[in-house]
This record gives C-alpha cells, sequence and structure tokens, in this order.
C-alpha cells in the first residue's frame, strides 16, 4: 500500500498483543450498549457477557415487508430471474444498484 501510494515504505510492524473482543468486554465493570440486532444473540449475550437483553419498542409501527425466500434449481435461473426484475423495475423508472 505504502509503495502503490508513494510514501515512504515503512518497517513492518509486529503484534505483540491481541485479545478477542469477548475478553476485552470482561475487563469492564459495566457494558452497556445499543443494536438493533442484540435480540437475536440474547443467548450469547446471557452466555458470554452475562448481560441480559431489553427489547426497547419502535416509535413508529414497522413498514417492512418480509418476502418469502426464493429458491432456484440452479444458478442460470436465479441469473435470468434477476435480469428479469431489473428489467421491471427499470421499465418502471425506479434506480436499481446491481
Amino acid at each position: 500500500m505504502e509503495a502503490k501510494e508513494n510514501v515512504t515504505i515503512q518497517q513492518e510492524s509486529k503484534t505483540l498483543a491481541s485479545i478477542t473482543f469477548q475478553n476485552l468486554f470482561r475487563l469492564y465493570k459495566k457494558l452497556s450498549g445499543m443494536t438493533g440486532t442484540a435480540k437475536t444473540e440474547e443467548e450469547e449475550f446471557i452466555k458470554i457477557y452475562g448481560l441480559e437483553v431489553i427489547v426497547i419498542p419502535t416509535n413508529r409501527p414497522m413498514i417492512r415487508d418480509d418476502k418469502a425466500d426464493l429458491l432456484f434449481k440452479n444458478e442460470l435461473g436465479k441469473y435470468k430471474y434477476l435480469v428479469r426484475l431489473i428489467r421491471e423495475f427499470h421499465e418502471a423508472g425506479q434506480p436499481v444498484l446491481v
């Protein structure tokens, strides 16, 4: 990276110590945090950190429309479906990021 960016190439650094997130967090007397995905990992929070997970309800109703998983016989079928879907969105004037 240094050579690519035309800066002075430094001697390679060495890792003298490392620690897992779990062990780092155990060094603190108190932990807290917020995330939208803690409930699905509640067992890990209890088992590893001894922390309970509290769900705070949303202040607005959820409007997300979860769709069922799609299964395809093969990769070609999957890509044909995607091309058709992209074409439909494009023809409707809706931007598509692929």
